[in-house]
């Protein structure tokens, strides 16, 4: 019985991942070939410090992802708050649902599990939301807000806004921005963290800072992003 719970947990992740591959396709008209799109490959990468002594590690984060027309997938991710007892893992994708000159709105379905001690081995479902906003050409707005939805007893249900961030593209390899983020734990306040942005893209990928207020002070990360497209 033992090995078939273990199975079962390590199955549900494939499965959904294979069913996400499997309908992420969008048929052709009637009569016509298909066309191969594009596909856009992103690397993200974040480390943060906390400003106050002792000055620990507060995020390391790590995501792949591949864009093909308006399908994400797959989406694989990595991140952990600085602490060795607690660990978060996720895979998935999802879908462009529209895109126009004043906005768009990218949906994914990510399966996330945890580890270490603190984790309990809880195992969530993650609706994962992004809306961009283009107020002008140079002015926009980007915001992703994503639930925790248990999937056994040592899941708690809690709500993360990662980003709500306004920026203000000062030329084209420099932009500034505010914002806030937020994290809403089971029977407890939102956790306010406000912070400020700076960004430098170059030909080796972007390169953002952010100054954060965090619980008992504030934090500084470095966010970093790599873009390429490929036929």
């Amino acid at each position: 019985m033992l090995a078939k719970l273990r199975l079962a947990k390590f199955a549900l992740p494939v499965a959904f991942a294979c069913a996400l591959t499997s309908f992420a396709q969008d048929p052709p008209p009637a009569g016509e070939k298909p066309q191969r799109e594009p596909t856009t490959t992103l690397f993200f990468a974040r480390t943060g410090e906390s400003l106050t002594a002792p000055y620990v590690a507060t995020i390391h984060y790590l995501e792949f992802l591949e864009i093909r027309g308006k399908w994400i997938y797959p989406d694989i991710g990595y991140i952990d708050f600085g602490h060795g007892n607690y660990r978060e893992y996720y895979i998935g994708g999802g879908r462009t649902l529209f895109d126009n000159k004043h906005a768009s709105f990218d949906q994914e379905l990510l399966y996330l599990g945890t580890a270490g001690p603190a984790a309990a081995g809880a195992k969530y479902l993650q609706p994962w939301s992004m809306l961009r906003v283009h107020f002008t050409r140079k002015f926009t707005n980007e915001t992703v807000y994503f639930p925790y939805l248990p999937l056994n007893n040592a899941a708690r249900f809690h709500q993360v806004i990662e980003r709500a961030k306004f920026e203000y593209a000062v030329n084209r390899r420099w932009k500034l921005g505010a914002g806030y983020a937020g994290v809403k734990l089971a029977g407890l306040a939102w956790i306010n963290k406000p912070m400020l942005t700076t960004t430098i893209s170059t030909k080796a990928g972007a390169f953002e800072l952010w100054l954060q207020k965090i619980p008992g002070g504030g934090q500084v990360e470095l966010r970093y992003a790599l873009i390429h497209t490929s036929r």
